[in-house]
């Protein structure tokens, strides 16, 4: 079962905000368990949903989370998508900014999918657009792919921010993707999602 059928699912149950929490709360763990096994601490990236996100309490039990774990908060990356920043748009920016002046990354999830104003990004503080699997398929023989990629790379360049290409599946992807720009690629290429232990394994290898 995919996240686009649960996550729905636990939004219409309510669910929605304790399961979020509890993979955060995971997350941090599994981080601060590398850590302790002399792996260099990396940045890792968990989704945020739109109800989760809406909640009064949300930055203060993220703020908690990490405060508990004793992680610090450059490695925590949330990620947002275009949807959370077309309404309530005052009570966006004034829990962004307040988990940005915490030292959290974000992240604006699936770009390229919806629609964004420009205006509004140059509100938002953000550290990372993460382009959208939908731009990235068949972008080597479809040249208006090529367009939207760099317009979107530029963009994140003229915003100061870092840009991740995800949805990369083959070598000429993320060859081609390097090669306009992009600054990390992601996607079943490198790897499918991974259990901790073999996270560590994989690891090892790097």
């Amino acid at each position: 079962m995919g996240p686009n059928v649960f996550i729905p699912m636990l939004e219409q149950t309510g669910l929605i905000h304790e399961v979020g929490l509890w993979v955060i709360d995971q997350s941090l763990k599994q981080h601060k368990a590398l850590v302790k096994k002399g792996f260099a601490p990396l940045r890792f990236s968990v989704n945020l949903s739109v109800a989760q996100f809406r909640r009064d309490d949300f930055v203060d039990n993220v703020l908690k989370l990490l405060k508990k774990h004793k992680v610090e908060p450059q490695y925590l990356e949330l990620e947002i998508t275009e949807s959370l920043l077309s309404k309530n748009f005052a009570d966006t920016i004034e829990k962004l900014t307040r988990l940005n002046d915490a030292g959290l990354h974000i992240a604006i999830d699936d770009f390229g999918k919806g629609y964004s104003s420009l205006h509004r990004l140059q509100l938002v503080p953000f550290n990372r657009i993460k382009i959208d699997k939908s731009v990235v398929d068949n972008i080597t023989i479809e040249p208006k792919k090529v367009v939207t990629a760099k317009t979107i790379i530029n963009l994140a360049k003229s915003l100061n921010a870092n840009i991740t290409t995800e949805g990369v599946e083959t070598k000429e992807q993320a060859a081609f993707m390097k090669d306009l720009g992009t600054d990390e690629i992601q996607g079943y290429y490198y790897s499918r999602p991974l259990p901790p232990k073999d996270l560590e394994d994989f690891l090892k290898q790097k």
